[in-house]
């Protein structure tokens, strides 16, 4: 077996992080639409945090929860444009019931985001092991019956 099989191990094992990770965020998702409340929250400025190695903005709002207490809190904001909603605008937000200060927008994007990029990690760990399985099946020695 040459060194260049281990080549393989890259799309592999990088697949399946990918994969891992982005469902992970997916079924989040689908937890937070499934059992969140919906709201309607005003934006009151925006707070800036490090992801990765690049600065980014999260939009904070203000809305009333279901008891009628006033949060205010940064929110999980995807999709393009989002670090960019001005002061004063209205937007729709879900959070889980009891747990206001992990809210998000209300919108699609991250969802579809994450099973692309589930899909794309299958794609590649599937993929490479099937490069694998080709290789090793024009290896084995033919046989005549």
């Amino acid at each position: 077996m040459s060194k260049y099989w281990l080549l393989t191990l890259v799309p592999f094992l990088g697949g399946l992080v990918l994969t891992a990770y982005e469902a992970r965020i997916a079924l989040t998702e689908h937890v937070l639409r499934r059992i969140g409340r919906r709201a309607e929250a005003v934006v009151t400025g925006h707070t800036a945090s490090r992801e990765g190695t690049y600065p980014s903005l999260h939009p904070v709002v203000r809305w009333t929860d279901e008891h009628g207490e006033q949060q205010e809190h940064a929110v999980v904001a995807s999709g393009p444009g989002a670090h960019r909603l001005s002061e004063g605008a209205v937007v729709r937000i879900i959070h889980p019931p009891g747990v206001p200060g992990t809210a998000a927008l209300d919108t699609p994007e991250r969802y579809r985001t994450a099973v692309f990029g589930m899909w794309l990690g299958v794609l590649l760990w599937v993929g490479a092991l099937a490069a694998v399985l080709i290789r090793i099946a024009t290896l084995l020695p033919t046989y005549h019956y």
